[in-house]
């Protein structure tokens, strides 16, 4: 959900002009087109090529040369397109973010929405801008709970007395255990009291 979060508050830049469309998505991509394969290319017949298109670039320099009027092209992906997207994805999260707050995030059709909302999300080509935006989120979601472990980690080895050995090889595959700790109390051995 913050992904999801970071790309709608962005958005809404857009709308405000204080943020470029193309800072956020680059285009779209078409997830019912084939994928092409690139031919393996043969050296001669690529430097033939090469050559060809060297010349067809010449060419095309020196007309735009002598004409006298200028093209201004547009750049980056359609807005009106891009508003669209973005409100069917503003849409489905909301939804789901409903759905998770009423009835969980395993309930089936809370896991359909998810499911769409991630197929909407997968259809926007992301700018390298907000790429490291949403990477820098995930690196810092990684760093928090690498800290909340650390302090488990020491509240139970330093503060409680636990061998160290014991909370490395339990407490890994047991982050989100709410019980792990109750199970260790219970285990009645000498560090145990200090758990509780």
């Amino acid at each position: 959900p913050p992904t999801y979060s970071l790309m709608l508050s962005q958005y809404e830049g857009v709308a405000t002009q204080t943020v470029r469309l193309a800072d956020i998505i680059v285009g779209f991509i078409d997830p019912n087109a084939p994928d092409e394969i690139a031919a393996p290319i043969n050296p001669k017949l690529a430097e033939a090529a090469a050559e060809l298109e060297t010349e067809t670039e010449e060419e095309t320099e020196e007309g735009e040369a002598n004409s006298e009027e200028e093209e201004t092209l547009e750049t980056g992906p359609d807005p009106e397109e891009a508003a669209r997207r973005f409100d069917s994805l503003s849409k489905t999260f909301a939804q789901v973010q409903k759905g998770m707050a009423e009835k969980g995030a395993d309930d089936s059709k809370v896991m359909k929405l998810r499911k769409k909302l991630a197929d909407e999300f997968m259809e926007l080509k992301l700018s390298p801008k907000m790429f490291d935006m949403l990477i820098t989120q995930i690196r810092q979601s990684l760093t928090d709970i690498r800290n909340v472990e650390k302090q488990v980690m020491l509240l139970c080895v330093r503060d409680s007395g636990m061998p160290r050995k014991d909370f490395i090889s339990t407490f890994p595959s047991d982050e989100t255990n709410l019980s792990w700790l109750d199970k260790h109390i219970r285990a009645k051995r000498k560090h145990s009291a200090h758990l509780a």
